[in-house]
C-alpha cells in the first residue's frame, strides 16, 4: 500500500514527493535500516524500533507525500510513543500507547486524520501552522529566492547519536534562529559568494542542541543525514554563517568521498593518528583531511572579512590559517591518501598559498600567535608519552650533574593526561577579540592563581601572570603558561613539553625532589632538540 501511494504521488505531484525524500532525517532513518537489515543488532544505535516497524516508517514517507500532494491515502504506520513524525512537515501529538505504537492515517478531500488507540488528532489546512495535536517543524526562508531551511527539534531520527523525542523550542529561540539565519545567508551573499552557493546547495536543515555558550558553538553533520546540521545557538550572524561553511564543506567533500574513495584501506597494524590543530584528541587520517578542507573555508572566510571585521577577524583568520598550515603540512607526508585524496591536497596547498602571504599585525597577531604555541604544546603535553627507559636515563643524568645528552629521547601517542586544561587560553583571546566587554567581565571574574594568570597572559601583562603561573606549578597547564610568559619562544615547556613532564615523573619515582619546571626546561634546552 505505502509503495502505491509513493508511485501515484511520483507520477501526479513529483515535486511533493521530493520535498519529502530531501528532509535529511530521511536518510538517516534509511541508513541506519539497510544498516540493520545487513548487520543485525551490531548495528543498532539508542532508541532503535524493533526491525519491523523500522521497516514500516516507510509508509510514514507514504503519509507525508500524499498529504503535502493533497491525495487520499489510508495507512497504518508505527509511531513512536504514540506521536506521528511526518517527514518535512511535522509530528502529532500523543494518540497512541507503547513505545511504538500503530496508528491510523485517513488523508481525504476533506481533511487529514491521525488516530490511535489513545485519541485522534485532526491536521490544520495549513500544515505551516501549530493547531491542537499538530507542530510543524519551523521552516525559514533564508535567501530572496525563495531557499528554505528547516528548523527540525521533531523528528525522532535529527539526532545521529540515536532515535529521540521532540524537544522543546521556545518560540523566541525560534525567532531568534530566523532572524540570525536570515542575517547569516545575506552576510555570505553579499560578501562570499563562493561560500554562499556551496552552503545554499547543501544545507537542508539545522538541528538545534545545547551549546557551552554562544561564543563556543558546538556543530556537527554526518553522511547519512546529508544537509543537515546539529548546531547550538550562536552569539551572532557572523558566527552562524563561518559555521554553515565549515559544515558545509564537511558534507561537500563526504559527497566526494562517497563517489571516489579517498583513503587507502589500513591493512593491518593501528591506523596513523596525528595532530589535528583544532581537535584536542589525535585524529586519524581521515579525520585531518576533513577537517582541512572544512578549515580553508573558515580561513578563506575570515580572509574576507577582514576589511571590516576588526581585531575579531585578524585573530581568526591568523589562528586558522596556522590550523590549516599544520595539517597540510602533515597530509602532504602523509601514504593512507589515494591519487584523488592526493589531489584534493594539492589543490588546498595551493590555494592556501595566497593566505600564507597575507600579513596580520597588532593584538591580533600577537595573541593568535600566542594561541598557536599553546595549542601545540598542549596537545603534545596531553597526548605524547616518553619511553620510561628514557626519561629514566634523564633523571639519571640530572641527579649525577651531568648535561641532557646531545640528542634528547623521542616520543609517541599515547593516554591522554587527564589533568592537562583545554582551550581556556583560547577561549580568553577570541573573547578579547571579539567582546571586549565580556572580556573584561571575565576579568573580573577570574579565579585562583591559574585563571587569574590566564587572564593576565592574554590581557598582555606577562610579568603579572609568569609569578602566578609559578605558584600554581601543581597543575601541569601552569607549566604551559610559565612557557608562554617567559623570555624563551624556544623553551622546552613549549616545545617538549612532554619531555619535561617525562623528567620530573621519573625523578619523583626515584626518591628526588624535583626542581621547577622553569629548571629542568633550562637544563633539557642545552640539548639539540
Amino acid at each position: 500500500m505505502s509503495w502505491a501511494v509513493l508511485v501515484a504521488v511520483q507520477r501526479r505531484a513529483p515535486d511533493a514527493l521530493d520535498e519529502v525524500l530531501r528532509d535529511p532525517a530521511v536518510g538517516a532513518w534509511a541508513f541506519r535500516l539497510l544498516r540493520r537489515v545487513a548487520y543485525g543488532a551490531a548495528a543498532e544505535q539508542g532508541g532503535e524500533p524493533p526491525a519491523r516497524a523500522g521497516a514500516n516508517l516507510f509508509a510514514t514517507l507514504a503519509a507525508a507525500a500524499a498529504i503535502r500532494a493533497g491525495m487520499p491515502c489510508s495507512l497504518r504506520i508505527p509511531a513512536r510513543r504514540g506521536r506521528l513524525w511526518l517527514p518535512s512537515l511535522g509530528m502529532t501529538g500523543t494518540v497512541g500507547r507503547g513505545e511504538w505504537a500503530i496508528v491510523g492515517v485517513e488523508s481525504r478531500a476533506h481533511g487529514t486524520v491521525v488516530f490511535g488507540d489513545s485519541g485522534s488528532v485532526r491536521l490544520p489546512d495549513d500544515l505551516s501552522r501549530p493547531a491542537e495535536g499538530w507542530s510543524p517543524v519551523p521552516v525559514i526562508d533564508v535567501t530572496e529566492q525563495g531557499r528554505r531551511l528547516l528548523l527540525d527539534h521533531l523528528s525522532p531520527y535529527r539526532d545521529f547519536r540515536g532515535v529521540r523525542d521532540p524537544a522543546w523550542l521556545p518560540a523566541k529561540d525560534v525567532r531568534r534562529w530566523r532572524e540570525l539565519l536570515r542575517e547569516a545567508y545575506e552576510l555570505l551573499r553579499a560578501r562570499h559568494p563562493a561560500a554562499h552557493r556551496t552552503v545554499t546547495r547543501t544545507v537542508r536543515s539545522l538541528v538545534p542542541v545545547d551549546g557551552r555558550s554562544a561564543l563556543r558553538v558546538v556543530s556537527a553533520t554526518v553522511p547519512d543525514a546529508y544537509g543537515a546540521i546539529t548546531m547550538s545557538l550562536p552569539a551572532d550572524a557572523v558566527s552562524l554563517a563561518v559555521t554553515l561553511v565549515h559544515e558545509a564543506r564537511h558534507q561537500l567533500l563526504s559527497t566526494i568521498d562517497d563517489l571516489t574513495p579517498l583513503f587507502t584501506p589500513v591493512l593491518e597494524g593501528p591506523e596513523p593518528a596525528y595532530f589535528a590543530p583544532w581537535r584536542g584528541d589525535p585524529r586519524p587520517l581521515r579525520g585531518l583531511l576533513y577537517g582541512a578542507h572544512a578549515f580553508m573555508g573558515v580561513a578563506v572566510f575570515w580572509q574576507n572579512q577582514r576589511h571590516e571585521g576588526g581585531e575579531r577577524a585578524d585573530f581568526e583568520f591568523a589562528l586558522h590559517r596556522w590550523q590549516l598550515r599544520i595539517a597540510l603540512a602533515a597530509l602532504r607526508g602523509a601514504t593512507g591518501l589515494t591519487e584523488a585524496g592526493g589531489r584534493i591536497v594539492a589543490t588546498l596547498a595551493e590555494a592556501g598559498r595566497a593566505l600564507w602571504r597575507e600579513p596580520v599585525h597588532g593584538t591580533a597577531a600577537w595573541l593568535a600567535d600566542l594561541c598557536c604555541r599553546d595549542i601545540l604544546a598542549g596537545w603534545r603535553a596531553a597526548h605524547l608519552v616518553v619511553r620510561e627507559n628514557d626519561a629514566a636515563a634523564l633523571a639519571r643524568r640530572w641527579s649525577a650533574g651531568l648535561p641532557p645528552p646531545r640528542s634528547l629521547p623521542g616520543t609517541r601517542i599515547g593516554e591522554h593526561h587527564p589533568a592537562l586544561p583545554g582551550d581556556g587560553r583560547t577561549w580568553l583571546a577570541r573573547l578579547r577579540c571579539t567582546d571586549q566587554e565580556a572580556f573584561e567581565r571575565a576579568r573580573a571574574l577570574a579565579d585562583g592563581p591559574l585563571g587569574i594568570a590566564d587572564v593576565a597572559l592574554i590581557s598582555g601583562d606577562p610579568a603579572k601572570a609568569l609569578p602566578l603561573y609559578r605558584s600554581a606549578s601543581a597543575d601541569p597547564g601552569a607549566w604551559i603558561g610559565m612557557g608562554l610568559a617567559g623570555d624563551s619562544r624556544t623553551s622546552p615547556l613549549l616545545e617538549r613539553p612532554e619531555l619535561v613532564l617525562a623528567l620530573h615523573a621519573a625523578l619523583r619515582r626515584d626518591g628526588v625532589r624535583p626542581p621547577g619546571p622553569e629548571e629542568l626546561a633550562e637544563w633539557l634546552s642545552a640539548a639539540r632538540c
